[in-house]
């Protein structure tokens, strides 16, 4: 398990919805999400299989639980047509702007009308087109159990046009801690000059709806006066096995199609780091609408 809750939503008790990774923390959601991204903009391992996946599936693109926007010119260099990104976070979607008005070629999209950012949970999201690619990478994990992976889940199925595919990424049976982990150093960069010292602390129990990880962080940034501000963030994280998020996609009526342990399409078993699934909505059987 990587130590940092991956591309997705969810945060502590007293978040305003399931989506919003940083609702409900104490610390400023700005800071939060600028060092959300320069812990995972250096994560690139995904983007050459998402950009595949663009290409597979061309047409719309729906992002949902974007974050700051960082799979965005996978799509658009796979050809998508068009990108919806959407996320519970305020703090984050401002981060994405920025992101797309950094990168010409993202920009020029953005300029075209190609790329739109929406703020939503995806637990409910409800839009009037349908698209060809739906992406929940990383955003599983984040919600409050079956019941609201369930309805994200038929949330998603429902953005799809004919012959549309859902990806689901989701960290892999292999890639989950064994154990609990003491408070210690995650990694040490630098942000705008400014020294950036992440630690975190991890705490696992068994359910039988999945692993249930109470994720802490704590994060220091040097000042230029040699002062230290400290921000600290929990999170609750939940991880179906495979077994769990695919009775949960027969459920939203999806039907997977392919399955991943890796983003070089490693088969997909009790060691892989990743659990991906490739979904489309389930044939109709007789007696079902």
């Amino acid at each position: 398990m990587r130590r940092g809750p991956s591309c997705g939503r969810g945060a502590e008790a007293g978040a305003h919805e399931l989506s919003d990774i940083l609702a409900g923390q104490a610390a400023d959601e700005r800071l939060l999400a600028e060092v959300y991204d320069l812990e995972h903009d250096d994560f690139t391992e995904d983007v050459v299989f998402y950009r595949e996946w663009a290409s597979r599936q061309p047409g719309d693109v729906v992002d949902l639980g974007c974050g700051s926007g960082r799979l965005f010119r996978s799509f658009l260099d796979g050809g998508a047509r068009r990108i919806l990104g959407i996320d519970g976070s305020a703090a984050l979607l401002e981060r994405a702007r920025a992101r797309v008005a950094g990168d010409p070629a993202l920009n020029r999209a953005h300029a075209e009308g190609r790329i739109e950012l929406e703020l939503g949970d995806v637990v409910t999201v409800a839009r009037p087109e349908r698209f060809s690619l739906a992406v929940l990478a990383g955003v599983v994990s984040h919600l409050d159990g079956p019941s609201a992976g369930r309805r994200a889940l038929a949330a998603a199925r429902d953005l799809l046009a004919p012959g549309g595919a859902l990806i689901v990424d989701v960290v892999g049976p292999g890639g989950l801690p064994t154990r609990d982990l003491p408070l210690s150093v995650d990694w040490d960069r630098t942000m705008d000059g400014r020294r950036v010292v992440r630690s975190s602390r991890i705490e696992r129990r068994l359910a039988p709806d999945g692993l249930r990880v109470r994720y802490e962080t704590l994060t220091d940034l040097e000042e230029a006066d040699g002062t230290i501000a400290r921000l600290s963030a929990r999170f609750r994280l939940w991880y179906p096995s495979p077994a769990a998020l695919f009775s949960l996609a027969s459920e939203a009526e999806l039907e997977v199609e392919a399955t991943f342990g890796s983003y070089d399409l490693d088969p997909l078993d009790e060691v892989s780091d990743r659990c991906i699934a490739v979904m489309r909505r389930a044939t109709a059987t007789p007696g079902r609408g």
